[in-house]
């Protein structure tokens, strides 16, 4: 769920230069709920949570690492496209649908920056959001260009 809000929100913030981070967020956790103008981030994010995984550590510690990934992809943007880049065959990162741009973007920060998360659970829930708002053909293209990267990385 964290890396699908990460992947909704640095969609939102391609789209609306004008957006922080935290706006962007905060518009991908309400995607999934009833809008409530006056709700704050963490208590989205408490409500966007299963109700058995909603305590007070667990959504200050989704909410830490949801952030960490759309400003850690963010931040690191011009590594990450540059490495992407280097593991793309016939292809230029200009391109890649924006799905499939960002997803890569999203995962390739994770592999490259996020040193002590399993390497294939970020492979694998790329694949599944590729698969989910895309379709099988760019969750193959999208394991591919992930693999190569991780293999040049010893991941």
């Amino acid at each position: 769920m964290i890396r699908e809000k990460a992947f909704q929100s640095l969609f939102q913030l391609s789209t609306h230069d004008e957006l922080t981070a935290d706006q962007a967020i905060r518009l991908a956790l309400e995607s999934t709920l009833s809008f409530d103008e006056g709700r704050t981030i963490e208590e989205a994010m408490k409500d966007a949570l299963p109700e058995e995984k909603n305590t007070q550590q667990i959504v200050t510690d989704a909410l830490h690492y949801l952030r960490r990934l759309v400003v850690g992809t963010r931040d690191n943007k011009e590594v990450i496209d540059e490495t992407i880049t280097r593991h793309l065959k016939n292809w230029s990162l200009n391109r890649l649908e924006r799905t499939n741009r960002l997803l890569l973007e999203l995962a390739a920060y994770e592999l490259l920056f996020e040193a002590e998360t399993d390497k294939r659970i970020v492979m694998n829930e790329a694949i599944e959001l590729a698969k989910t708002f895309n379709d099988e053909k760019a969750s193959k293209f999208i394991n591919g260009v992930l693999q190569s990267i991780a293999d040049e990385n010893k991941v």
